[in-house]
């Protein structure tokens, strides 16, 4: 995990959000790769293993996301080009099946740091990568994130709401269902198995959070 990604995590039990805590045991340059995430809220911690934050055990996160429906065809380019992004800095999350991008997605966009969340096996946590694993939340705070993907598996709730919570606004959401309606996104484009909406500017987030 990026020890700097710390800023705009939160933890994912269901109380208004406050900042977490890192406590890093093992480090690599700016990577923590074991450690752990505290919640002063709640007293949580919550364990970084091999470099992954497990926010939930990897079993639950996948139950939680439901089935596992085929993914549209596209490569991490076309991705970069759906989220619209211009410059570095800030951060991009990939949630599910998306997440297979994440490596192509790094190099697409240079300087802007991918979170991948409940990523397909194989995929690993590098320099501009980091891991995370929950169930049911993104556990991270309202707001913060330039631009979210996510893979059909992870395409219906609560996970639509939790993308369009996290997105700061006029960013884009891509969701690998092209049906998909998620409440305060604006639909830009639909098709190939795709949707691509903006988040609304007037979009409000209900009080205590979403919570998991």
């Amino acid at each position: 995990m990026f020890i700097e990604l710390t800023e705009i995590l939160r933890c994912p039990r269901g109380h208004p959000e406050s900042y977490v805590v890192a406590t890093p045991i093992v480090m690599d340059g700016r990577r923590i790769v074991r450690g752990v995430v505290g919640c002063p809220e709640c007293q949580a911690e919550f364990p970084i293993v091999d470099g992954v934050v497990y926010f939930a055990p990897r079993g639950a996160a996948a139950a939680r996301a439901g089935g596992a429906p085929a993914s549209p065809t596209y490569d991490g380019p076309a991705l970069a080009a759906f989220l619209e992004l211009s410059g570095p800095g800030g951060y991009v999350v990939l949630a599910g099946a998306a997440a297979r991008h994440a490596a192509a997605l790094s190099v697409a966009m240079p300087g802007v740091h991918v979170v991948a969340v409940n990523a397909p096996s194989g995929v690993a946590p590098g320099p501009m990568v980091s891991l995370l694993v929950s169930a049911g939340a993104l556990p991270l705070k309202s707001a913060a994130v330039r631009g979210v993907a996510l893979g059909a598996d992870h395409a219906a709730a609560p996970w639509l709401g939790e993308a369009a919570r996290v997105l700061l606004p006029g960013r884009r959401l891509v969701v690998e269902e092209e049906a998909a309606e998620p409440a305060g996104v604006e639909p830009l484009a639909r098709g190939a198995g795709v949707f691509v909406g903006t988040r609304g500017r007037g979009a409000v987030e209900p009080p205590g959070g979403s919570g998991a």
